[in-house]
Formats: C-alpha cells, structure tokens, sequence
C-alpha cells in the first residue's frame, strides 16, 4: 500500500509587494506502509534526541512558519539547526529510494485571475475550484507515473481548503482520480475484464482523508520542504553552480540570504544537488526524476 501525505501552501497578498513571483504550491510526499513506519521511528528517535519531543510526549510541531525563530536561537546559543537536521533525513530517504516529493505551481495572481473567471462562469465556489487543481497535481505527480493501478492511500492536511470554513466531499477526490486510473489502464479493444480485475483499478486510491499537520510528522516533513521550494520560486533563485559546495554565501552573503528561510533554502537546494542523478535538478522547472516530480501548472485558454 502507498501512502501519499500532501499540502498546500501560497504567498499571502501582503507579501505580494516583497517578492518577485507570488506563489501557489501543491505539495506532498509518498512511500509505502513500511518505510512510513520506519521512517516515524526516525523521525520520533531524531524528535526526542534533539529537544523537539518533550517529556509530556507532546510533539513540538515543525513548520516553516517557525524556520526564523530555530534559526535565531541556533545562532544564538552556537548550537545547530535542528531544521537543517530534519531536512537531513529526508534527503536519507530520497537517496535510499524510500521516497518520492512532487510539487506543483503556479502564479498567485494567475490563479486568483481565473479563480475569478471560474466563479463568474461556472456559479460555483472557491472549494471546487481549488480541489480541480488538487487533482491535477495528485494525478500529474504521483498518480500518473507512479501510483497507476497500485492501491494507495491519500492524506490531505486538514483546513479549510480554500476558504469560507468549508471542506471539500473528499470522497469525490477517491472518485475520479479512480476514473481516470480505470479508463488509463483498462485494456483498448479487447474483451471485457472480469469483474475482479475491474474493482482492482476502480478501487486503486482507497482512501482519500484529512490529517492534522501538528500530529503528522510526514505533514511537517513534507512542509518544510515546501516552504524551501515557495522561497526559491518566489525569489527566482537559480540552481546552485556547484553541488559539492553546501554554502555559496560564506563570505559574501546576498540580501535573501540574511535570514533563516534564505539559510534553510540555501541547505535544502545544495544537499538535494549533491545527491546522485540530481545535480542538474532546477526546482523553478519541470523534472521528470522518478522521486523528485516538479510540474508548473499552466491554464489553459
């Protein structure tokens, strides 16, 4: 069984005015049963050992809404950055092949624009709008090439989706990501297939649900890596020239450096390049890497 854990994130419009590109990003992160229990046995070993599972065993909850305050105090008492440390073990989990992130963007303004037009024509709500690109990138980044007939379980961070305190009917997500594995993968122009082999594809994705980022480890992993990704597409921050070197910004810093989400971005871009097959990895493009799917959405006219 496949697990697939996923979020969204975007610039907010009071930060329109700071940044180069406004941004909205799909994200997730996907691995089967077994190495999901492993890697939360890590994840809690690497919580506890490093001050983020206190002794009431309440998990400190990791959010790139909190990468400024971890580095400040890690500059402040010399110690290190336990964020740059939890990147650490997914870049373990990419390398060994346990684990697959895919992401899909796009303009900020671009998507409010026709949101807008979608609402004019179609008299429907924001919820559905938004949960049409959900399944696009669900089926672009793992569905498409990855998922196909296996039987998988999808996790949606559970907020509001879109706005209004309303949520989506999740179940109708199950439904035609379902429908379209089926009518991918059920044969052209041969006889009918039994009913067994049917329900196999009919019922590929098994459960589509909510979780709660706090009590989601995965959720947090899978943010954090977000937050690195919106930061370069925001910013329009080009590939690392050397993979080899951790840190272009030793003696020199530029300006989008000189805070901890430049810092964490920095890390996160040169320690995914260093990995094999990935040193021409550029996260502002397509990419077609097997655990690493980057597909920049475009609306059509």
């Amino acid at each position: 069984m496949l697990k697939i854990f996923c979020d969204e994130t975007w610039t907010v419009q009071s930060e329109f005015k700071n940044v180069k590109t406004p941004t909205i990003v799909f994200y997730g992160l996907m691995l089967d049963e077994l190495a999901e229990l492993l890697l939360l046995k890590k994840i809690e070993g690497f919580k506890v050992k490093r001050g983020l599972l206190p002794p009431k065993n309440t998990p400190v909850e990791v959010k790139w809404q909190k990468v400024e305050h971890e580095w400040r105090e890690a500059k402040k008492s010399g110690r290190p950055n336990r964020y740059e440390e939890f990147l650490d073990i997914f870049f373990d989990e990419v390398k060994s092949k346990r684990l697959s992130f895919g992401y899909m963007f796009l303009d900020k303004r671009e998507y409010d624009k026709v949101e807008s037009e979608f609402l004019e024509k179609q008299n429907d709500n924001k919820q559905n709008f938004f949960f049409m690109l959900y399944f696009q990138f669900l089926y672009h980044c793992f569905v498409k090439n990855q998922v196909k007939q296996q039987p998988c379980e999808i996790w949606i961070d559970n907020h509001d989706m879109g706005g209004e305190g309303q949520q989506y009917e999740i179940g109708k997500l199950k439904e035609i990501l379902n429908k379209k594995i089926y009518a991918e993968y059920a044969p052209k122009g041969q006889m009918v297939l039994s009913q067994e082999m049917k329900k196999q594809l009919v019922d590929s994705i098994q459960l589509v649900s909510l979780a709660e980022s706090k009590d989601e480890p995965l959720v947090q992993l899978a943010d954090l890596c977000a937050g690195c990704v919106r930061y370069i597409l925001e910013n329009q921050i080009d590939p690392p020239k050397n993979s080899e070197q951790l840190s272009l910004f030793d003696s020199n810093e530029t300006e989008e450096m000189l805070n901890g989400k430049g810092h964490l971005t920095n890390y996160f871009y040169n320690r995914l390049r260093c990995i094999k097959g990935y040193a021409d990895l550029d996260l502002q493009n397509i990419s077609f890497h097997h655990r690493f799917n980057i597909f920049p959405f475009l609306f059509g006219r």
